[in-house]
């Protein structure tokens, strides 16, 4: 007996007060289960309007109180039936009154898991408070890179459809080129040798000898065709039509990469991998884009002029 005394300690005495606190909290989760579901079968008893009083008259319980003993008894009961679902609900099991409380935020799925991961028993409330902050953090990290990721997407999918559609546009041009010079060149022809036939008539002059003064002069269609077909009369609004379609393209593209780069910033911090694949793609597209721009219209290529 002497030498038993002589070994207790403080320390010991704490681990012992410690276990018996956990156990009374342990013990405290079961009870409070046990009255969360007899209050949810005297709510069911009762009439409508006389449920606050008889908490209040009956047991001394707030509603509030009630609630949640009885939401704890929703979350958890099954786990403490006799002889049902011992091997997947050991883990509740073992959870006291505080630490049941503060899981009773995750959905029931989210909670298995984080139970899972963690050793919650062994927690205290301090610890289990963080974790939980910590998986909250993480899991809006999750969300905003999923965001992110998408905004990327629709950024470069904005870009590569409007370098598409460009593209399109040329390809269409080099098939129908409409060059409207070489109409107008054969119509100039035709008014010459009119012109030059009519003075030969006028004039007395045989026809032959017009027409070998006419063969040494220049015709119209003789000039070299320009290699665009802008049209012969400017419509007076089509300057500002153009600027403001450019204004606006300019604008659009501006924004797209704004939120390119406000989406590379925020995958910098969450996934690097992903953030340089996404970098790539965008620097490629960026690249082709600039490089098309540098000159345009192409030199020597009949455009399509859209009016």
């Amino acid at each position: 007996m002497n030498d038993c005394a002589t070994e207790r300690t403080p320390q010991v005495i704490a681990a012992e007060i410690n276990m018996i606190t956990h156990q009374t909290k342990k013990i405290l989760l079961a009870s409070a289960v046990e009255i969360g579901r007899r209050l949810k079968e005297a709510k069911s008893l009762l009439k409508h309007g006389e449920w606050g009083k008889w908490l209040e008259e009956s047991v001394g319980y707030s509603q509030s109180t009630a609630n949640r003993l009885m939401k704890l008894y929703e979350e958890y009961g099954t786990s403490f039936l006799d002889g049902q679902g011992m091997s997947n609900c050991a883990p509740v099991r073992n959870l006291t009154y505080t630490q049941a409380l503060l899981l009773l935020g995750l959905p029931e799925e989210e909670r298995e898991e984080f139970l899972a991961q963690n050793d919650v028993p062994g927690m205290t409330k301090q610890e289990l408070q963080q974790a939980l902050k910590d998986r909250d953090l993480a899991k809006q990290a999750e969300e905003r890179a999923f965001q992110e990721n998408q905004v990327l997407k629709k950024g470069l999918e904005l870009i590569g459809s409007t370098l598409t559609e460009i593209k399109k546009e040329q390809g269409k041009s080099f098939l129908h080129p409409e060059n409207t010079g070489s109409v107008q060149g054969e119509e100039g022809s035709g008014s010459a040798d009119s012109s030059v036939s009519s003075t030969a008539q006028t004039s007395n002059i045989p026809q032959a000898n017009s027409t070998a003064q006419a063969s040494n002069t220049p015709q119209p269609n003789d000039t070299p065709l320009p290699t665009h077909n802008l049209p012969t009369e400017i419509d007076p609004n089509a300057v500002a039509k153009y600027v403001g379609r450019c204004d606006n393209c300019c604008k659009t593209i501006s924004t797209a990469f704004f939120e390119l780069t406000t989406a590379l910033t925020n995958l910098t911090y969450i996934d690097e991998e992903m953030k340089e694949e996404k970098r790539k793609e965008a620097q490629k597209l960026l690249e082709t884009i600039a490089e098309t721009i540098k000159e345009w219209p192409p030199a020597k290529k009949p455009l399509k002029i859209m009016r």
